[in-house]
Order: structure tokens, then sequence, then C-alpha cells
């Protein structure tokens, strides 16, 4: 009994010493966890002062302000950044009562400074402020103490954008009796072809008035027909009413085909990489048809393919261009034909072809000797009126189909303009350029060259250029 009584009283000594190793050694614990907690809340301030964004809140009074796109850009005149919108807002844009938003990778407040530092303002986010004055932001940082002053510049167009601009670039192209001429464009340049009914030549015109001396164009027949020189896969193509076919990838060297089976009378345009044309068969002159060529050498006619009734032959104005759904599409309006009447005809293949003037008469007055282009999604036709005096300017808004004089308070002839027919306009478009191109470059691009042409008093020599106010800014 005493043995187990002292055994029980060493295991209850035993338990009592181990609970106070626990309990210390848990005190301990929790002491040295709480003296090594060192989380507490830290501010961190910054001492960022720059500019992120600038916006503008949608205004009744002011419509579309908010599409304003503000970035922060260089400016070499102040040697240092400016917050400006590179596109500018449109034409006649109230700028004296906007709320602005900005917004900066630190603040602890902003001041918008007016008219050479004279008044400031703290920013409150309910500001309206005039932009049409000098007005300057500084923004200081989270640290209130570092702080950085930006320009602000809001750029509103200063010219309508829808006015077309037209002046006379040249008065004489050249002092040559010219029986037939005609401009093109090729690699960029405007090649204007002249024959004074012994010799050809070609003129290299560039957008400004003076230019050099024609190069003699040797190897085309003496009395050239330059009327239906057209552009396809790079080369200029050419016929004479014959079966000779004329090509030159430079525009200065000239190669003949001779096409053994048909009979070109003229050459129609490009479509579907095709080169079009308006053909007879050796066999069988009495007919005209649609001929077609993949590569200018080998021509297809099928005998199906007869020209409709009515379809010019000669002396038409021809164009092909991308319709608004972008497919390929040409429209060939004017000329002369079997029963010397005007007539508009489109194609979205080169062979089936729809009247238009059965529906539409808007050109029953145009004479012989038209020119149009693609313009600003739209068609400008240029001629005269069958009285062989009053001016045909027109445009076609609908691809042809019909056709009406443009707004004169945004599209006009000048008075000194002197109508006229068998006139050359081309239009040096952007798409000729590349990325890599220049922006000055760009800029002196989408415009229109009316060149030459005839009236009643003879034959007409001077260049006029025209351009639409909107395709002179640096962002389309």
């Amino acid at each position: 009994m005493s043995l187990t009584l002292s055994i029980q009283k060493k295991i209850l000594a035993n338990m009592k010493f181990n609970f106070f190793k626990s309990l210390l050694l848990s005190s301990f614990v929790v002491l040295l966890s709480s003296c090594l907690d060192t989380t507490t809340d830290v501010t961190v301030v910054s001492t960022n002062p720059c500019f992120v964004s600038l916006t503008f809140a949608a205004n009744d009074s002011i419509p579309n302000i908010e599409n304003a796109v503000f970035t922060l850009e260089y400016d070499a005149l102040l040697n240092d950044s400016i917050i400006v919108n590179l596109d500018s807002l449109p034409f006649n844009t109230r700028i004296d009562s906007v709320n602005p938003t900005f917004t900066f990778y630190s603040s602890a407040g902003a001041r918008l400074i007016f008219e050479n530092d004279k008044d400031s303002i703290t920013i409150s986010g309910t500001d309206t402020i005039d932009f049409g004055q000098s007005v300057k932001v500084r923004n200081y940082a989270s640290d209130g103490v570092t702080s950085k002053p930006y320009r602000i510049k809001v750029n509103v167009h200063q010219v309508n954008p829808e006015l077309y601009v037209w002046g006379k670039l040249r008065v004489n192209s050249s002092t040559l009796n010219v029986i037939s001429q005609k401009a093109i464009i090729l690699n960029n340049n405007i090649l204007y072809y002249l024959n004074d009914g012994s010799s050809n030549y070609l003129y290299t015109i560039t957008n400004d008035s003076t230019w050099g001396q024609p190069t003699i164009i040797t190897n085309l027949p003496n009395k050239t027909s330059f009327s239906d020189l057209t552009l396809f896969k790079g080369s200029l193509y050419l016929t004479q009413n014959t079966d000779v076919l004329y090509s030159s990838s430079n525009g200065i060297s000239w190669a003949t085909k001779t096409i053994p089976d048909y009979n070109f009378k003229s050459l129609l345009f490009s479509l579907n990489d095709k080169l079009w044309a308006i053909a007879q068969l050796k066999s069988d002159l009495s007919k005209y048809y649609f001929a077609n060529s993949i590569d200018g050498i080998t021509w297809l006619v099928n005998t199906s393919d007869v020209i409709p009734t009515g379809f010019p032959t000669s002396d038409f104005s021809a164009i092909s261009f991308s319709a608004r759904t972008g497919k390929p599409k040409a429209i060939v309006i004017g000329g002369k034909n079997s029963n010397d009447k005007m007539g508009s005809w489109s194609t979205e293949n080169g062979t089936y072809w729809v009247p238009f003037s059965n529906e539409n008469h808007t050109l029953d007055t145009l004479a012989v000797g038209s020119s149009i282009i693609s313009y600003d999604n739209k068609l400008l036709l240029f001629g005269i009126r069958t009285d062989g005096i009053s001016n045909h300017f027109k445009q076609s808004i609908d691809e042809g189909l019909s056709w009406q004089t443009p707004d004169t308070t945004y599209n006009k002839l000048p008075k000194t303009y002197t109508n006229r027919s068998y006139q050359s306009v081309v239009v040096l478009n952007p798409s000729t350029y590349l990325l890599s191109t220049p922006l000055e470059e760009k800029i002196k691009s989408n415009w229109i060259f009316i060149i030459g042409g005839k009236n009643a008093a003879g034959v007409l020599s001077d260049i006029w250029t025209g351009k639409i106010n909107r395709k002179k800014f640096m962002i389309q």
C-alpha cells in the first residue's frame, strides 16, 4: 500500500509539473509572437504628379464633345509636353462651357490656370471651363509638394471640312497644238500624254506650277489617240482601232502585240482582275463584243457577249470602282453609239450590263467627252451640256444611277473655270501610298486634277486642282 501510494504521488507531481511547464511554454510563445508582430497600417505617399487622361462630359449644348480624345504630345515650340486632341473636334464646335475630368498618377489637388497665369481655380470636378482661352493645369502629387504643369490645347477644325477648294495650278500645260491628250496615274505620278498630229509627248505632272520639258515618245504611232489609255496590273495599255495592242510598264517605252483574231475598238477598264475591251471578230466585223484578258496578251471573246443595243463604242467615259458592298463595279457613260444617243450603263462582271438611262434621265443633256472620277465615296462627273455652252458638273451618291448638281455651298467650280469636254480628270489616291510614307506626302494626296480639254473656241491647256478640306486633315 505504501509503495503504491508513493507511486501515485510521484505521478501526480509529474502531472502538475508538466501542466505548469506547458502553461509557461504557451505564455512564452504568446509573448514572443506579440513581440515579433510588426503589422501596421502604412500610407504610401506618391511623388508622381504626371498626367494620365482628360475627358469631356457630354453636354446637350455641345453635341459629341465627349468624343474628344486627349493624349500627351511633345510640342517642339514649347520644348515640352502638352495635353492635346490630335483629331480636331468638328468645325464650329463650341468649347466655351466644357466640363473636364482629369486623371493623374497621384493627386493631392490640381489647379487650372488661365490667360498668362493671371487667374486660377482649384479643380472640383464640377467646373465649367472655357477652353477657347489659354489654359494650363498644375497637378500636385500625393505628397502635396511635387507638382507638374501642362498646357492644354483643344483643337477645333477652323475650316469647313465639307468645303471643296478649287484653284488654277497652271495657265498653260503646253504650247503644243494638241489633237489628243489624256492623263493617267502610274506609280504615284501623273503622266500626261499629248499628240499634236505628228509626235507624242509625255509630261510628268507634280502638284506645283512648274515641271520640266516633255519626253518624246517614239514607239507609238505618229497620230496616236490616247482616249482609251487604261491602267491594268501596273502597266498601261492602249489601242488604235486595229488588231495591235500597245503596253508599257514605265510609261515611256512601249511594246506592241498583234492579236490575230480581233480588232480592238476601245479599251474599257480593269475589273475583276481582267482588262476589258470592245472588240470585233476579224471573221465578222458587223458586231461588237465584250472581250477580256487576264494578262493583256491572251484575249477571250464569247460570241454570246454582244454589246447591248445603244451601248457606246467611242468617246464614252468609263470607270471601275468599289461599291459600298465592297464588290467591284463599273459604269460607262455617254459616248457615241449607232443611234448617236447618250446612255448610262452599269456592270459587276463586265458582260451583264444594266441600262441606268432607262430608269433615270438626269444625264440626258450630257454631251460627249465627259470624265468621271471616284472621290470621297461618291462619283463626280465633269463635262458640258449638249448646248455646248453650259457646264455639266454632277455628282452621284448611288453609284451612277442618278446624278445631281453638287451643293454649291460646298462644291462649286470657280467662275473663271472654262466649261469644257474631253478633259482629263485624275485623283492622287492615298491608297497608293505605303504605311511608311511620310505624313506630308500623304497630305499631298487626294487632289483632283482637271487637265486640258476642248470647247467651242478650241483646245484648252490649263490645269485646275481641287480638294475637299476634310482630305487635308492629318487624321481622317
